[in-house]
């Protein structure tokens, strides 16, 4: 069988977010090709252990060498890396693959991924999950702020000096050199395809698209009473939900204040801002009895919240793809997102399937929800356009595993047969 080393630089727990989800669900759709794939999973964790799913998927989880959680300005991030140099611990387990595939670059596992490929004659492939360059730049930003304060060091630093700004171009032209150093490179968005094709023969660069569980995710799942019974909302509220990060990497202010507007004009409206992070509490503060913050839910609740919301609002512009948005469209959740990212690729056309908001406003996103509850008919539309939308754009996680990612890491195995038979010959 093939076998593939997958890197994921993030800790592996259950409140974790959209990356290391997304390879939970490759993971167990790895299961069904136990006759072509042997896969592992390297995620960071508290103690070092092997988790096996079956006989040809398993997590292999390692302690950080230097790790952000130890750093205390960094406290508020949600999802934390590790930032040694290399973790030379790796090279006994990476031996064994025939393919590395490295999901965070920069980072100490794909670091350690791309010197021991380089070192060994190994396949070297990448996929980016995450806008690495501008996370960088807000959570610099946050750290800023966090340290100094709104006063006069702070705006030294963020306006005149740009600290955030020039820590954004340096992690991207970081980024630019690790990838030159790939063999292959998956995108999921329009835009990152560019840029890498700037730096990479198009030969080289292809999509890679996430999936559903529609067993799951479906609109059979709606139960308003349900919702009643649990958190309390009456039915005749009109429920917007968010998934996802409670920080400013998700601009989650921005639709927190959208609601507050709606509120102060007497619309009946609820929130449910499903996630953990460090503005949970202002947003409390801030909606009160008019948000409901269950924290970090499962799969199980997730599908019938979708389900039964009625309307799906997510401003984050730091996107790639988003799970999300395709869990709350295989749903027939209406959703709204911004026109900024990745996320406005999941919507066919704005004003049918969802809706692309351009302008990064409260007032503009209270607007566009506004249109929406004055227009029943035009939701109910929207909601079956949404559904039927989603079933011809949305695969299996099984497919997009098969088509994506497998023939593209068989590719690679031939290819270096090749290389290697050349190599023996000469």
């Amino acid at each position: 069988m093939l076998s593939v080393g997958v890197l994921i630089d993030l800790w592996w727990r259950s409140e974790a977010g959209g990356h290391v989800k997304c390879w939970e669900r490759f993971a167990e759709a790895a299961t069904s090709f136990n006759k072509q794939l042997d896969l592992t999973l390297y995620f960071l964790g508290a103690k070092n252990q092997v988790i096996p799913l079956a006989h040809n998927v398993r997590y292999s989880i390692h302690t950080p060498i230097f790790g952000t959680q130890c750093l205390t300005f960094l406290d508020r991030m949600t999802e934390h890396t590790d930032l040694a140099p290399i973790n030379p611990r790796l090279f006994s387990h990476l031996q064994k693959h025939d393919i590395l595939h490295v999901t965070h670059p920069l980072f100490t596992l794909s670091q350690t991924a791309r010197i021991f490929a380089q070192s060994s004659g190994k396949f070297l492939i990448a996929s980016l999950h995450t806008d690495v360059p501008n996370y960088s730049q807000i959570y610099t930003a946050d750290v800023v702020r966090r340290l100094f304060g709104n006063g006069w060091i702070s705006r030294i630093l963020l306006e005149k000096l740009q600290v955030d700004r020039r820590t954004k171009t340096s992690t991207m032209r970081k980024l630019e050199r690790y990838l030159t150093q790939c063999d292959y490179v998956l995108v999921s968005q329009p835009s990152d395809y560019e840029k890498v094709a700037e730096i990479l023969p198009k030969q080289r660069i292809s999509y890679l698209r996430r999936g559903v569980n529609r067993q799951l995710f479906n609109p059979g799942k709606r139960d308003r009473t349900k919702l009643q019974h649990l958190y309390n909302i009456p039915p005749e509220k009109f429920l917007l939900l968010f998934v996802g990060r409670l920080d400013s990497c998700k601009n989650v202010q921005t639709f927190a204040q959208a609601v507050k507007i709606l509120l102060d004009l007497n619309y009946p409206v609820h929130a449910i801002m499903a996630g953990e992070g460090n503005n949970a509490k202002e947003i409390q503060n801030l909606l009160g009895s008019s948000v409901t913050l269950p924290g970090v839910l499962p799969q199980s609740t997730l599908a019938w919240l979708y389900a039964s919301a009625d309307l799906f609002v997510f401003p984050s512009q730091t996107e790639i793809y988003s799970n999300a948005v395709i869990e709350a469209k295989a749903s027939g959740l209406p959703v709204l997102v911004s026109s900024q990212g990745g996320t406005a690729q999941l919507i066919n056309q704005s004003g049918e399937d969802g809706l692309v908001i351009k302008q990064d406003t409260a007032e503009a996103w209270a607007k566009a929800i506004a249109s929406l509850i004055n227009d029943p008919e035009k939701l109910f539309t929207m909601r079956q356009a949404t559904y039927q939308q989603s079933l011809k754009q949305s695969p299996s996680w099984e497919t997009v595993l098969a088509e994506d990612l497998l023939s593209v890491w068989l590719l690679a195995e031939d290819l270096l047969s090749v290389w290697q038979s050349f190599e023996l010959r000469f």
